[in-house]
């Protein structure tokens, strides 16, 4: 069975927020259609579209949400949960798990500096 038949889907009206900067997070985001918009304070970072993943951050490194998400269109997501996401990391190489969590680190902190 494919993972996506089993996951969530979740539907956000336009102009609905997602999720808010420093929110806890226990899941990530799969768009299946629309466009999200995220934002830290007022300034737009990125827009993302079909099949981009967003909200990974937290379930990677446990840190509070680094900016908000909001649906721009509607927007259908299917909602990946932190088990989920941790039993597709089981068995990567300590290395590989390790360089993720410096460059989460390193992305992390460099919005500090520019926000």
């Amino acid at each position: 069975m494919a993972i996506n038949n089993v996951l969530e889907r979740r539907f956000f009206p336009a102009g609905e927020t997602i999720f808010r900067e420093g929110d806890t997070g226990s899941v990530a985001y799969i768009i299946q259609t629309g466009t999200v918009e995220l934002s830290c304070g007022r300034l737009m970072i990125a827009e993302l579209q079909d099949n981009a993943i967003f909200g990974e951050m937290a379930l990677i490194d446990g840190a509070p949400r680094m900016a908000t998400a909001r649906a721009q269109t509607d927007v259908t997501v299917i909602l990946l949960p932190r088990a989920v996401f941790e039993s597709k990391l089981v068995g990567v190489d300590p290395f590989v798990s390790r360089l993720i969590g410096i460059l989460i680190n390193n992305v992390r902190n460099f919005a500090k500096l520019v926000g």
